[in-house]
């Protein structure tokens, strides 16, 4: 006579969510890290060279060249990078993997997108953060300005305007680099266009992305006036907090769209 025995049902393992930090990682380092530093730094030695070769003109000249000069040159790199930094940043964060069929093994193991694609998102904001802080590191070495938290408060702004966009479109559809870049540019057109018109088209600039107000952010950071002068500015609370707010409501929109729109589908 044999004793009958019981077998526990089994149960489905949970994914842990942070071990995949150390692959998300990985991967923002080999696909994303290396080639921005590439892209960006080339980019920036071109301008140290021309600053290099109006400083040497200047000096034929015995002249010194301004520090209004060299700011007003670093902000144009500043603006490529936080405007086409975040695109290159999050595209493809969430329509990547589902394009590719990653997310019928990703998720295969029960684990929450909203927290995957959440904590996939903030590695990448501390990894661009970390980018900016490497390339004006460099940069400081050479010309003005010097690194101080003012760098990282306005580029952490321009991440959350611009990758709040982006990480939106790539939940929605595949082509979200495209999508975001044209919103983005149809934004700057009718902020252009109808920021200063009243009525109905004032509105309409309204729910369209601020990112166009970046210009005020960067001209506080470097203490430059209108004029590109130096000036003491004072924080444009208006325009910060509005591209801050704008990009966590398309964040915060993205992560319940993702719980309303099939991970699988192409």
């Amino acid at each position: 006579m044999t004793a009958s025995t019981l077998v526990a049902p089994l149960t489905r393992r949970r994914a842990r969510l942070g071990r995949y930090a150390l692959w998300q990682s990985r991967d923002f380092v080999w696909n994303v890290a290396i080639i921005s530093l590439i892209l960006f730094g080339m980019i920036g030695w071109l301008m140290h060279l021309m600053l290099e070769s109006q400083a040497a003109m200047m000096q034929a000249r015995n002249l010194t060249l301004p520090m209004a000069a060299q700011l007003n040159v670093f902000q144009q790199v500043l603006s490529m990078f936080a405007f086409v930094g975040p695109i290159l940043v999050l595209t493809g964060i969430v329509s990547s993997d589902r394009t590719n069929g990653y997310t019928r093994f990703l998720f295969s193991k029960p684990l929450s997108p909203v927290l995957y694609y959440l904590q996939s998102l903030v590695i990448r904001f501390l990894g661009f953060v970390a980018l900016g802080g490497v390339l004006a590191l460099v940069w400081s070495h050479y010309h003005a300005p010097q690194v101080s938290w003012k760098f990282f408060a306005d580029i952490a702004c321009c991440f959350l305007s611009v990758g709040g966009v982006v990480f939106l479109a790539s939940v929605v559809t595949r082509f979200d680099s495209l999508i975001a870049i044209v919103f983005l540019l149809g934004s700057a057109v009718a902020w252009g266009k109808w920021e200063a018109v009243g009525g109905f088209k004032h509105y309409l600039t309204w729910p369209m992305s601020p990112s166009f107000k970046f210009g005020e952010i960067h001209s506080w950071f470097l203490g430059l006036n209108a004029m590109g002068a130096s000036a003491d500015l004072p924080f444009p609370t208006k325009w910060f907090m509005w591209n801050v707010g704008y990009g966590l409501a398309c964040v915060l929109l993205g992560l319940v769209m993702l719980r309303r729109i099939p991970l699988t589908k192409v």
